[in-house]
């Protein structure tokens, strides 16, 4: 399938529907039983789909208050905890019994104050398969749900060198059709 843009192989009974973008091409790819997205950004608008579980570290989406901080005073940008020493581990077993949920625990410290904060992966990390490979000139992450028919399975794709990214998915596959989805994705190649 050309789509000037990029090219893709996939089943003959698949076909392009065209969508209008704003800012980027985007436009759905769809199969007797199976539709994916696209969003082809050369400003990296497209969506990430879902973060690896560095990114979701990294990002500190499991700070959900600031540990440091004093009661009664107002912080304006700069926070006490941009200021701690982060941490991130496997929890001990004294931890998980502790916090039983925890699928790793920050040690946050402050000058000689530290604070242990239990973090939970997301549902939607823990129930997908995220590998991400790369060659000199883009970075790809591959997703697929631990079981077929149950969530994302999708490529993002973003320039080493420049703002271009482009992202696919589909959503709640059969085995078939993921397995199908898959093969295309290693065929993607942009003009």
């Amino acid at each position: 399938m050309d789509l000037k843009a990029f090219e893709i192989s996939v089943p003959k009974e698949w076909n392009y529907k065209k969508e209008q973008g704003i800012d980027s091409f985007v436009g759905e790819i769809e199969g007797p039983k199976c539709s994916f997205s696209f969003d082809y950004s050369g400003m990296g608008y497209a969506s990430n789909l879902l973060p690896t579980e560095k990114e979701f570290l990294e990002e500190r989406r499991w700070m959900r208050e600031c540990y440091f901080c004093k009661s009664g005073i107002t912080y304006s940008g700069h926070i006490p905890d941009d200021d701690a020493k982060r941490t991130i581990h496997a929890p001990t077993k004294s931890q998980k019994d502790k916090f039983p949920k925890a699928d790793y625990i920050a040690d946050l410290t402050l000058k000689d104050s530290t604070i242990y904060i239990p973090i939970e992966l997301t549902a939607e990390i823990k129930n997908h398969n995220i590998q991400v490979d790369s060659n000199s000139q883009y970075v790809f992450k591959t997703i697929w749900p631990k079981v077929p028919g149950r969530g994302m399975t999708g490529i993002y794709i973003h320039s080493r060198k420049t703002t271009f990214n482009f992202q696919i998915n589909g959503e709640n596959l059969s085995l078939e059709n993921q397995q199908q989805a898959l093969a295309a994705f290693k065929t993607i190649h942009f003009k």
